[in-house]
């Protein structure tokens, strides 16, 4: 990493990027001049207090949508849509595979996106959430007409279609924080409040759809004979049970719509922050999109956030996408608790937001992360052992319930207030913003983990011969062992793995501190030199 003693050029050097210059800045450089001077004093709070309510709002429903999709996917293609676990698993694969494709599509096509009169970020915005909003309600709807076939297509398309268009809004919201302020101060805020209003999207997902869905009571059992009996009169089943998931997904979707409709109408961009980051790459030799990735995943500590963050997330994510399962067929003993399970689970997190906040203001980020990922372990070797109602179990459960809170907590806050660090020191070191694509790659690599996790969890099923909407008594033995094994010991490894390599994240507090500094001293260079062009030409 180059100081800023070694950043200084000779009068001859600086003539001959006046010079390049000449061709390559266009006419405001007079405005670019004042934002570096802006950017390199402010520290207040730029944003009104409506304008930073609004902007992270909208990680609520982008989180309710997100979490309702993890929680009870799987359960819903399994037992009330009826497919068989192959063909869920080909559902949750490809679907999380094109959802990681567009990721990198996506970041590249927002960074290359030019200044519009409405924003920068905001027209992809704007253009994603109808189209989202439609995907998320008819991918919880099952034609009843359709055979098994039709609606392996059907929901293929619409679980595709879904994670295209919400990467469409979720990428152009979070690379937004940038040029939302020049306080680095303020864009910090705005993320602990964005990840902190995704984390109460949570809850209200779970809280909207948890208790219609928890007691769904439709499974099926079997005779003597071994053959399967309905539990109820197929006949006798309503309009609300057979369609209660489209109805909470058209809930869902006006919570969505209410969420992130203020986002686009009272929350600007600054021009000048868009002008300055576009300025600030042209003034360099420019450099190819493979070059530019190359020096991401070759730059340590994005390299070893990125890896801890994929591995921490994956791991509460397998954590969310199994619980169910693992009460319905695992723990069948609390079997009727595992909506209070959730609301415990995500309550606390939403409650120990301001505790961490303190803590990441008090102490080193690296060591936060490591701290509350270790405090996962215990519910996860619990897992394995937990199987009766005894009285002494269930609170040990739950006080394992509570810790592992502080967990998703943690992943919630602490990787994304690291990134902008790491963009810090990326700037430092090549003199480049890369905002989005950092943002993209920094969730790339968990969906594709994910995607693969998905496929291996339905074919472990398959391999057991889960048998779809089948009561867990009627179930093969070989069932709750396995969704043990596939809830406990990939989460656990993965937290491991994760706490050791943030071990190594090179940019303490004080790091971090001397890079705002010298940041402040590259821009103040960069306004001298744009001074001399001035007087100049």
């Amino acid at each position: 990493m180059r100081k800023i003693s070694d950043s200084k050029i000779s009068d001859l050097q600086v003539n001959y990027k006046i010079k390049e210059v000449e061709f390559i800045i266009p006419s405001e450089n007079e405005m670019h001049l004042d934002t570096v001077k802006n950017e390199t004093d402010s520290d207040q709070n730029e944003l009104k207090l409506y304008q930073r309510f609004f902007f992270g709002l909208a990680g609520l429903p982008f989180q309710a949508y997100f979490c309702a999709i993890g929680v009870f996917t799987t359960v819903y293609l399994l037992n009330k849509a009826g497919l068989p676990p192959e063909k869920t698993t080909y559902i949750l694969f490809t679907s999380r595979i094109i959802d990681a494709i567009t990721d990198p599509i996506y970041g590249y096509l927002v960074e290359k996106t030019k200044l519009t009169r409405f924003g920068k970020m905001k027209p992809w915005i704007a253009a994603s959430i109808p189209l989202s909003a439609l995907s998320y309600v008819m991918m919880w709807y099952a034609p009843p007409s359709f055979s098994e076939t039709q609606l392996f297509i059907w929901f293929i398309f619409w679980h595709s279609a879904q994670f295209t268009f919400i990467t469409g809004f979720r990428i152009p919201h979070t690379a937004m924080t940038m040029y939302l302020s020049h306080s680095l101060k303020e864009r910090e805020n705005l993320t602990i409040f964005r990840m902190a209003s995704e984390m109460v999207g949570l809850l209200v997902a779970l809280g909207i759809q948890g208790p219609l869905v928890a007691n769904d009571s439709s499974c099926l059992k079997k005779n003597s004979s071994g053959e399967i009996n309905s539990t109820s009169d197929s006949k006798t089943e309503n309009n609300w049970d057979q369609f209660k998931y489209t109805y909470i997904a058209i809930i869902m979707t006006v919570i969505f719509l209410l969420g992130t409709i203020p986002l686009i109408i009272f929350v600007k961009e600054k021009p000048e922050l868009i002008n300055a980051s576009v300025k600030s790459q042209n003034i360099e030799e420019k450099v190819p999109f493979w070059v530019t990735l190359k020096r991401m995943f070759t730059f340590k500590p994005f390299l070893i956030l990125i890896i801890s963050t994929i591995l921490s997330t994956s791991a509460i994510q397998i954590l969310q996408a199994n619980f169910q399962l693992y009460f319905d067929y695992s723990y069948v003993a609390i079997s009727d608790k595992f909506t209070i399970t959730i609301f415990v689970l995500l309550g606390c997190a939403i409650l120990f937001v301001p505790i961490w906040k303190l803590l990441l203001m008090k102490f080193d980020k690296s060591k936060i992360f490591i701290f509350g990922n270790l405090l996962m372990l215990p519910l996860l070797v619990g897992i394995f052992f937990f199987s009766t109602n005894k009285t002494i179990e269930i609170v040990l459960f739950f006080t394992f319930v509570v810790i592992a809170s502080n967990s998703f907590t943690c992943s919630f806050l602490v990787p994304w207030s690291m990134l902008p660090e790491v963009l810090d020191a990326f700037f430092i070191e090549y003199r480049s913003k890369q905002d989005a694509l950092f943002y993209t790659f920094l969730a790339l690599g968990t969906k594709i983990l994910i995607a693969f996790y998905y496929g291996i969890s339905q074919v472990v099923l398959g391999l057991v011969k889960y048998e779809s909407n089948v009561c867990a008594e009627f179930q093969n033995e070989n069932v709750a062992p396995s969704i043990k094994y596939l809830l406990a010991p990939t989460p656990l490894v993965f937290v491991l793995l994760s706490s050791i390599c943030i071990f190594f994240f090179p940019i303490n507090s004080s790091v971090a501190k001397k890079n705002s500094e010298i940041i402040k001293q590259i821009k103040q260079e960069e306004a001298e030199k744009n001074e001399i062009y001035e007087h100049r030409f």
